[in-house]
């Protein structure tokens, strides 16, 4: 069981709050009687897709394991937008994501917003971020309207003294890879 302090479910509270908020703010009173002023027409862009990003980043899981530092890992769960790799139990894993279209700046204040170290980063023209807290390091990479997310969970006690070369290694050999 994980704690209620574990980044990732922090993450996830946070990016729940944030949509809830989004879908509270686009409701109005649902009685069609508006009193303000009329809407002004709303143009759309439609932003270019992102590149195609096989199952698990397009990694295999010799790859995963030699770049994330971490041994004894094992696949928990594989598809084509999210894939888990664990050690002890969970304590330690790594973690690749493909957000199709989703804001990659929403992301990266969420990481901000729960008080993580978060640093602009750029890989083979990529933009993205780094993310990182005790004994973990997020990172984000933009392809075009989506973008890929790789997470290294250390563990208590156990990260490197530079926690986002792993995750920074995987997602440069994920854009290396991309369609």
């Amino acid at each position: 069981m994980r704690s209620s302090s574990d980044p990732v479910r922090l993450t996830v509270r946070a990016t729940c709050l944030v949509a809830a908020a989004v879908v509270l703010a686009g409701c109005g009173s649902g009685d069609g009687s508006e009193t303000g002023p009329a809407s002004a027409p709303t143009t759309s862009v439609s932003a270019q897709p992102g590149a195609f990003v096989g199952e698990c980043g397009s990694l295999t899981d010799a790859e995963v394991y030699e770049r994330a530092g971490i041994t004894g890992l094992t696949p928990v769960s594989r598809n084509g937008i999210k894939c888990r790799w664990e050690a002890d139990g969970g304590e330690r894993y790594v973690m690749f994501t493909w957000y199709r279209g989703s804001p990659i700046d929403r992301e990266r204040s969420v990481a901000k917003g729960i008080g993580h170290e978060v640093h602009d980063l750029e890989i083979a023209g990529h933009r993205g971020f780094s993310s990182q807290n005790v004994g973990f390091c997020e990172v984000a990479l933009g392809t075009g309207a989506d973008f890929v997310h790789w997470l290294v969970r250390y563990g208590t006690g156990t990260a490197p003294s530079d926690p986002c070369a792993a995750p920074t290694a995987l997602g440069r050999l994920t854009l290396e890879k991309v369609k």
